[in-house]
């Protein structure tokens, strides 16, 4: 994508993973998966596109997790690093940096923010209430106590974020306080903390979220009720803290969630250096800026986040778009991790071929916060029917019978009438129809919009019947290998690998991820190119695969 002679230059974030735990295929669906398809996209229409993100790896649950563990801290995190990055990478998620927020860059800049926002009168000292188990004898940030949402009334909640009603709170707030390690009540102290003016750049942050026509509505009129009950200053400072020091502050530690969304810029800054590429021209300037998130962190992105950035005057810009999706269940119940009741993202690729989940996870999921459910039989029935059926069987279809009429080779077309007029019609609108869907983050549609293209193909097909012998054979087959390729081109962002199964089958120059996406438009095997035999590129799910699946996961599905 080019605007005004210039390559456009487009950063695109999914939210940093905590390093605590597995990913599951909620995590997937809403924001890394999403973010893949975007940049893929982008990728084919020549953007000077980048896809950053890392483990987020600060903060008090990680210090439970690491005692838990048995493990040191440090290789508690790289653990979890590891881990993450590599199950991602298995179900196709293509980073161009997968950094850590516990890095060298990251902690300068989260610095330099802290020490821009002093300098810029954001920062001030305030006294405030924390809880203090003496049983213990420790301070208790955020995930060391829990109690009761004091705005929802939601029980077992942490103290920094209800994870029910999404508002973050004061640790004293918290109604009915227990410490997380000895259960008992906590006493309530006074210390003195630096707090964030958020109040003195709401209207900024408001006049942005008004303003700015690419965030979905319905996020934007959900923060706006938390300005009218009035945006408060936010303690970002910690005790007993895992994170990083306060620069002017000894023995005081920012909060996690002020170097989480940094991580986005230390990871830009990492893979700058290594390429020899300029950072800021991703941060500064006319760059596009889009991040990925789950609905549960709202507030943090769409308030917090733009906040700092403003307060630094440091010329950063604002997000473009921030596309949020809503939560996956499993089997119409919630995933829960203790109860066992959920799939991990490396249980799930152990057990289907990632872009099965890929293409399921996408077809179900609408850009808006709507929740929705992963459930198997669907699964195997949508994967069959959509992916293995009405593309799969289509290629299988036409390779064999280009084989079989023409020795491999692709006919010279001839005869026309107007079922041929509109299948090249459909062709040369399909990468236009998709585009403008992706464009507008409706990945879901985009994805209906190739499979009604493959749909078309199959009807036009069983029209023309080129298994016969008619004047219409070589002219059905020559279109058929068209949109293939087409296909091939499209799916690309949803289905990598079996998008370059179906190029590679054609035996187009090459790798699919070099096309231009305007390409899948255009009508460009020349008639005698050479094809390779027949190969299934998409198998059926079987109802013993999907029981053994699901005697493997451990799921009473």
């Amino acid at each position: 994508m080019k605007s005004d002679g210039e390559v456009k230059h487009i950063l695109v974030t999914a939210a940093l993973p905590y390093a605590n735990g597995e990913l599951h295929l909620g995590h997937l669906k809403s924001t890394y998966l999403p973010a893949d398809i975007y940049t893929r996209y982008h990728r084919l229409k020549g953007s000077k596109v980048i896809y950053v993100c890392g483990s987020d790896q600060h903060g008090t649950p990680i210090e439970i997790g690491a005692k838990k563990s048995g493990k040191p801290l440090l290789k508690y995190i790289e653990y979890w690093h590891r881990k993450h990055h590599e199950d991602l990478r298995r179900v196709g998620i293509s980073f161009d940096e997968f950094y850590k927020t516990h890095s060298k860059e990251n902690e300068e800049l989260t610095k330099l923010f802290l020490r821009k926002l002093l300098e810029n009168g954001y920062l001030y000292k305030s006294k405030v209430k924390v809880l203090y188990c003496p049983y213990d004898k420790m301070y208790l940030s955020d995930r060391y106590v829990r109690g009761t949402c004091p705005y929802c009334g939601a029980e077992d909640q942490y103290g920094d974020y209800c994870e029910v009603c999404g508002r973050t709170y004061e640790v004293w707030e918290l109604k009915n306080p227990r410490c997380a390690i000895c259960g008992r009540k906590p006493e309530v102290k006074e210390v003195v903390h630096y707090k964030f003016k958020l109040s003195k750049l709401a209207h900024k942050v408001e006049e942005w979220l008004k303003n700015n026509k690419r965030l979905q509505r319905e996020v934007v009129n959900y923060v706006l009720t938390w300005f009218k009950a009035g945006i408060r200053d936010w303690d970002i400072t910690r005790e007993n803290y895992w994170g990083i020091e306060i620069p002017f502050e000894k023995g005081k530690y920012v909060y996690v969630w002020f170097d989480a969304p940094i991580g986005y810029i230390a990871a830009t800054v990492k893979w700058a250096k290594e390429h020899g590429e300029d950072w800021e021209k991703f941060w500064k300037g006319n760059a596009e800026i889009v991040h990925f998130i789950g609905k549960d962190i709202i507030y943090h992105h769409f308030i917090f986040w733009p906040a700092m950035l403003i307060g630094t005057k440091l010329g950063f810009s604002l997000p473009s778009m921030i596309s949020v999706r809503g939560f996956l269940t499993l089997e119409g119940r919630k995933f829960s991790k203790s109860r066992g009741w959920y799939i991990t993202i490396g249980e799930g690729v152990k057990f289907f071929k990632p872009d099965y989940l890929r293409f399921y996870l996408t077809l179900i999921t609408p850009h808006s916060l709507e929740d929705t459910d992963f459930n198997l039989k669907d699964f195997k029935n949508l994967v069959n029917s959509g992916l293995c059926d009405t593309i799969g069987n289509l290629s299988y279809r036409v390779v064999s019978l280009v084989h079989k009429k023409f020795s491999g080779r692709v006919p010279e077309p001839s005869a026309k009438g107007d079922p041929e007029e509109n299948l090249v019609n459909a062709i040369k609108v399909a990468p236009i129809k998709v585009g403008n869907l992706i464009e507008s983050f409706d990945f879901k549609r985009a994805l209906e919009e190739i499979l009604s293209l493959a749909r078309i193909g199959n009807k036009y097909m069983n029209l023309r019947e080129p298994w016969k012998n008619s004047e219409y054979s070589p002219t059905s087959l020559y279109l058929l290998i068209q949109l293939l390729k087409s296909l091939s081109i499209l799916l690309y962002p949803f289905t990598p690998n079996i998008s370059e199964s179906l190029w590679t089958q054609l035996k187009l120059n090459g790798k699919v991820e070099e096309a231009k996406w305007e390409e899948a438009g255009n009508l460009t095997v020349e008639p005698g190119h050479e094809i390779s035999p027949p190969k299934i590129i998409a198998p059926r799910i079987s109802d013993k695969e999907l029981r053994k699946a699901v005697e493997l996961l451990g799921r009473n599905v």
